[in-house]
This record gives structure tokens, sequence and C-alpha cells, in this order.
């Protein structure tokens, strides 16, 4: 009589192993998307709510950034008012709209674009921005892959509204540290990884245009 019983134990352990491993492959092959979710609902909060802030120091080794993670996604979800954050970059054409924060720092790019110098400024020079690669459409600089020239990019300080217009876009590796080199003419450069986070993406752009920032 025991060993009936003991088999259909044995059949449903196993039907319940297969199931947990089930949902957690699922969680393994959809962490990207979540992650991508995460980092849409970060950059919303952040522009919706824009608080602009006069940071004293920052990080700008491009070296010390590090791939996209849980805890940079989670944590800076506590700290959203006390972000360096100093402007709003815009690229409607490519539905992508995301926080300006000075510095590199992991949880910077958790939630939109660093700047690459201490120095620079909007509408001067070379105006160098970073953001992470996502596989998503809508997520961070995920959407630079789309882009084309002659798409408009518009950066603002929340006093004035930079008007640049994409002129190049070029693949390169990680040692072309001179995409960074300043500019006579006001430029912008922004960078994120390619697919497979070996090179570059640069997108170059020339100031066409400064208006005053009218709020939406």
């Amino acid at each position: 009589m025991g060993k009936p019983r003991d088999e259909t134990m044995i059949r449903r352990s196993r039907y319940v192993i297969g199931i947990v491993c089930l949902l957690i492959g699922s969680l393994f092959l959809t962490e990207s998307w979540w992650k991508d979710r995460v980092a849409t609902s970060n950059s919303k909060r952040v522009t919706e709510a824009i608080q602009l802030q006069q940071p004293d120091r920052g990080e700008f080794d491009f070296e010390t950034v590090e791939p996209l993670s849980w805890d940079d996604l989670l944590n800076v979800r506590n700290r959203f008012h006390d972000l360096p954050t100093i402007g709003m970059i815009t690229i409607p054409d490519i539905d992508l709209e995301l926080p300006i924060l000075y510095g590199l720092d992991n949880e910077n790019l958790a939630v939109g674009a660093g700047t690459m110098r201490a120095s620079q400024q909007m509408g001067r020079g070379n105006y160098a921005l970073a953001g992470h690669y996502t596989q998503s459409p809508t997520a961070l600089f995920g959407p630079l892959h789309t882009i084309k020239t002659g798409t408009m990019i518009y950066v603002t300080d929340l006093t004035n509204t930079y008007q640049y217009r994409t002129e190049a876009l070029e693949t390169v590796p990680p040692t072309r540290i001179d995409v960074l080199d300043e500019t006579t003419d006001a430029t912008i450069t922004l960078i994120t990884c390619t697919f497979d986070a070996t090179e570059r993406l640069i997108v170059k752009g020339e100031l066409v245009q400064t208006t005053p920032y009218i709020s939406n």
C-alpha cells in the first residue's frame, strides 16, 4: 500500500520542482525587461517633478561605470530629490526624455544621462553626455540606436533650451576618447554602448538655436 503513495509523492515533487525551475528560468530571461521598466519609471519620476541641484562634486571617470544593476535601480528610488539633477535632455523623434545629472555615478546613470566633464556647459564647447544602453527602445539611452542624422536634440537647464541638430553617427572602440575633445563651436556628444558592449555609439550634433525655456 505504501509504494503507490510514495510514487505519487515523487511525481508531485518532480512537478513542483519543474514549475520552480521554469519560473526561475523565466525570471532570468526577462531580467533585462524588468530592469528597463524600472529604469523608465525612475526617469519619469525625476523629469515629472524635476528639481535642479547645485552639485559641488561628482565622479567623471568613465572607467568606473558599471553595468546597470538592481542595487542602483532600487537604491536611487529612495533619493530622487537628492540627485545632482542639472537639466533635461529630450529627443522627440525617438521618444527620449531623461534628466541630466552631474557626473557619471552609477546611481546617476540608473536614472538618466550623466555629464562627462566637471566644467562643461550647455550651449558652449563640446557638451558630452553618457548613458546606459538598454534593449528597450524607451529606456535610458537605448533609443539612441534608432536616431538618424538631422534629428533634433534639446537640452535645457530650465532657464534656456539649447537645440542641436544631429550631424554624425559613429561606432568607435572604447579607446577613442578624442570624441570628448573640446570644440570651438557649440556641439553635443552623446555616448552609449553598442548591443554587445564592446564598442561605443557616438552621436554628434551642432547647436542651431538657443531659446528661453518654456515649461509644459
